[in-house]
């Protein structure tokens, strides 16, 4: 069943070509020169694991990675809403992209258990890359929770919105149920979800930033003290979950955000797509 295979490396492309664009807007606007390098040189990671993901699909479908990369339609695309979500500010940014590399390192260990060859042993690959990602989003979210109460604030704003956002990374792809009987895929989304959740809460603990998350596990609360002390809280005062935001990606329904993006990314692409260069 290769099309349950397409669909997985496409919707994981979709992912990583999607965010390296949105990445790659912050080129000449980053907070510094040494960091409008490295986070230009992440963004063109990304874009090159989409590339990469795309390479399968292409030689199951005959279609080019080209074709594959920009050639679709709005809603042809599979990521997560997340990734195509403007930057907003640093702290957004950093946050999403920490939280989206926890993520992936945990979808890549997974698929490191493929029974494709090729998905496999790209997994293995694009973890060892995924590393330095991660460890720069540390060093970040090192610096901005243990600086001043402004970037400590902006940083629990951000990490509420992303955190639940996350659940789009952990949508059931197209055709899971076929890739899992096929062994494309080892452990179930939702499954790998549920590691996520614990993972990002402590870890976020581990920043001194204590998360309380509702039984879902996809929101969680944070309110500043008037000593500057984060503390966890549950403003809803019910404890019941809430739908998570940032689902419908893996069946094509984007927001407005993608399509502004999709016309601005697949532009020249569109004026000639039998273009060589």
């Amino acid at each position: 069943m290769t099309e349950s295979l397409v669909a997985i490396v496409t919707a994981l492309g979709d992912d990583e070509l999607i965010l390296g664009h949105r990445h790659a807007e912050w080129t000449g606007f980053a907070p510094h020169i040494e960091e409008d390098v490295a986070f230009s040189s992440i963004a063109q990671d990304e874009i090159g694991h989409a590339a990469a993901y795309y390479s399968i699909a292409s030689s199951l479908t005959g279609l080019t990675r080209d074709a594959l990369a920009l050639g679709r339609s709005v809603d042809e695309y599979r990521h997560a809403v997340l990734c195509e979500r403007p930057n907003s500010d640093w702290a957004y940014t950093i946050t999403r992209q920490w939280l989206y590399d926890r993520a992936d390192c945990l979808r890549l260990t997974a698929l490191e258990e493929s029974a494709h060859d090729d998905l496999r042993h790209l997994a293995t690959k694009i973890r060892r890359e995924e590393r330095y990602h991660l460890i720069h989003a540390d060093m970040w979210m090192e610096r901005i929770a243990h600086g001043p109460i402004e970037g400590r604030t902006k940083l629990t704003q951000a990490a509420t919105t992303v955190l639940s956002a996350t659940a789009g990374l952990f949508e059931p792809f197209e055709r899971e149920a076929d890739a899992i009987g096929e062994g494309w895929l080892t452990v179930p989304s939702e499954e790998l979800g549920r590691r996520f959740v614990g993972e990002a809460v402590d870890a976020l603990d581990g920043l001194g930033l204590p998360a309380e998350v509702t039984p879902d596990g996809w929101r969680a609360e944070f309110v500043a003290s008037s000593s500057g002390d984060l503390i966890a809280t549950d403003r809803s005062g019910s404890g019941e979950a809430s739908a998570p935001a940032g689902l419908g990606g893996r069946s094509g329904r984007h927001s407005p955000d993608f399509s502004a993006l999709w016309a601005d990314m697949t532009r020249t692409y569109r004026a000639d797509p039998e273009a060589t260069w």
